[in-house]
């Protein structure tokens, strides 16, 4: 652990300031007002602070960076620091939704966490991914060239998944996708083929 919150520390140092994405319009349109939500890898706070203002929730946040969750507290988000590698720290059934943006790749035991979030989750997971599928990353396959999925070094990301491959991982785990929206892309591309034209995917998970 002491690795990961070294590196995650220097990451959150390093980064500018969390901005706007048009997948967190996706998660807020899923999420109903005054929810009772964890923010799983919540960073310097930037989606927790908008469920908060937009969607009058309940948010707590979780993040292995010191750095970041004293960034996501000036936001006004309560933040609990911990390793998502381990058992999350609260009880069966805590939270209504349990989100996880642009959080599993960065972790080996993806499937472990996914099972944990269904464990302290009443309802609904949010999750969004990476699309290894996306069309610039065959293309630079083609041409013998490892597609740059990450913000600052390589080994922020552990694991990678197409669309495909993350419908086959959440059926395994015994759970139910109700919805699946193209976290980015150009419009109607990407929501005509989301495995080909969205550089990534957002997962709405029934428990």
């Amino acid at each position: 652990m002491a690795f990961y919150k070294k590196f995650y520390n220097h990451y959150w140092n390093t980064r500018s300031e969390s901005g706007n994405r048009f997948r967190y319009s996706i998660f807020l349109s899923w999420v109903d007002k005054s929810a009772k939500i964890l923010d799983i890898g919540c960073g310097d706070g930037f989606l927790s602070s908008l469920l908060i203002e937009k969607k009058d929730c309940s948010v707590t946040g979780l993040d292995i960076s010191e750095v970041a969750a004293e960034k996501a507290k000036a936001r006004g988000v309560d933040v609990v620091v911990a390793n998502v590698e381990e058992p999350l720290p609260f009880e069966d059934n805590s939270f209504d939704f349990v989100i996880a943006t642009e959080v599993l790749e960065h972790i080996t035991l993806s499937e472990e966490l996914l099972l944990e979030m269904a464990r302290v989750s009443r309802r609904y997971l949010l999750v969004s991914i990476p699309n290894s599928a996306f069309w610039k990353y065959r293309l630079q396959l083609l041409f013998g060239k490892f597609p740059k999925q990450w913000l600052i070094h390589p080994r922020e990301h552990l694991r990678f998944w197409a669309k495909t491959d993350f419908k086959k991982t959440i059926k395994e785990l015994g759970l139910q996708i109700e919805n699946i929206k193209a976290g980015s892309g150009r419009r109607y591309l990407r929501d005509f083929l989301p495995n080909l034209f969205a550089e990534q995917i957002c997962f709405k998970i029934k428990i």
